[in-house]
């Protein structure tokens, strides 16, 4: 077999590492350099031609309005919208209406990345003995940034780890994980909300992939039914436990809007109503220090069509999952009988999968034009980032498959 190619990407992959350059982006400025590359580095929902799907037209819409009725340069923001907002974020979520008046939101910017680092800000300022964030190893890699921001340490855990320590604020991923895949069995969330619940500490619950764990079942299970089971498995253990949780909702992912970067959605569950007043003052002082509470016009363009045209985005979402449905079978059966079959059960699911890989995974696996991220000894890969041409996939799977496991 010819390496050539092979060995000058992983030639200039290490020139790049030498520089500094994170591995995520060298993924990215390898694969633009190949007319024939196959960006499986990529953190975002892609069709069956490796192309990134299409931006929500429903957003769209409303961004183009809200430019135009930005003409005057007023300050401007959601607040008129935010009891509205608030009610379908929570029917968005499949949270039960008796539950309601225990949540409140703000609407950080950034996307899903803010919702978190302001959740962690929220924590910090309501309990100031925390200092060190927790967090899963395998986890998000940006954790650590988030911690160094706010001027914290932070520990890894063991993957299915339940956080028993006063000083510690946990950071649980609430769906399948960021880099891995990983479904946390629902034991270890009931015992992750249990142990919270006594340590009366709060929970930053990151849900970057709200729905992505189950849609596998969109076949034989409505949206709806696909949605209420994330809630069950995902939330609901905290809710039931009394756990003072911040949940930190990313929209790009499930309503593919990677472009737009509208804002996240920050929800604070209060078990306790005597609680209310102290935590909504540091809701409010989060978004005020971090300037969010006069918005740009995405972030009011999306407030607006989530509470206008919540069908509409809720049938994007639906698309997201069915994409990943498709990509996920398609693994599932090409995989099958190979060192990755596991990672395609239903103990995995979401955008990414990050087999151990061979020392010679990179050499060969560039050598096809596949670019996935290659960290330390493991491959991490967008399984969207699959064909859909039958031969080609084939080929795909059976590269990765004979050097990754």
């Amino acid at each position: 077999m010819d390496l050539r190619f092979g060995e000058s990407v992983k030639s200039e992959s290490a020139r790049l590492e030498s520089q500094g350059i994170d591995q995520n982006q060298i993924a990215s400025i390898l694969c633009k350099k190949d007319t024939r590359g196959h960006n499986y580095g990529i953190g975002i929902m892609l069709n069956g031609d490796g192309k990134p799907m299409a931006t929500s037209s429903t957003l769209l819409e409303y961004v183009a309005r809200e430019v135009q009725e930005s003409k005057a340069g007023n300050y401007m923001n959601s607040a008129n919208l935010m009891e509205e907002l608030t009610r379908a974020v929570l029917r968005w979520q499949r949270i039960p209406e008796n539950f309601w008046k225990q949540f409140k939101l703000i609407l950080p910017s950034d996307g899903g990345t803010g919702s978190v680092q302001t959740a962690v800000e929220v924590a910090l300022m309501l309990h100031p003995n925390i200092n060190i964030l927790g967090i899963e190893e395998l986890g998000w890699p940006a954790y650590a940034a988030i911690a160094k921001s706010a001027r914290v340490k932070h520990r890894e855990f063991p993957t299915h780890c339940v956080v028993n320590d006063g000083v510690v604020l946990p950071v649980y991923q609430s769906g399948p994980m960021n880099t891995t895949g990983l479904v946390q069995p629902a034991d270890i969330i009931r015992e992750r909300a249990k142990t919270a619940a006594q340590l009366k500490v709060p929970v930053v619950l990151d849900r970057a992939y709200s729905g992505f764990e189950f849609a596998r079942l969109q076949k034989s299970q409505s949206y709806d039914e696909v949605m209420k089971k994330s809630f069950e498995l995902q939330l609901k253990p905290f809710i039931d436990e009394g756990a003072f949780f911040l949940l930190a909702i990313s929209p790009t992912k499930a309503f593919v809007t990677f472009s737009l970067r509208p804002c996240g959605f920050l929800l604070a569950y209060l078990p306790d109503a005597s609680t209310e007043k102290e935590i909504s003052l540091a809701l409010t002082s989060a978004i005020r220090a971090r300037g969010s509470s006069f918005e740009h016009p995405i972030t009011r363009a999306f407030a607006k069509a989530f509470t206008k045209d919540h069908a509409r985005l809720e049938a994007e979402h639906m698309a997201s999952l069915e994409r990943l449905a498709v990509s996920e079978n398609r693994w599932a059966l090409l995989s099958k009988g190979s060192p990755m079959e596991s990672l395609f059960t239903d103990k995995y699911a979401g955008l990414f999968r990050n087999p151990l890989c061979r020392p010679e995974a990179p050499l060969h696996i560039y050598n096809e034009h596949m670019y996935p991220v290659f960290s330390k000894d493991r491959c991490r890969l967008n399984v969207t980032g699959i064909p859909d041409d039958d031969t080609l996939a084939k080929k795909h799977v059976d590269v990765f498959s004979r050097f990754c496991y």
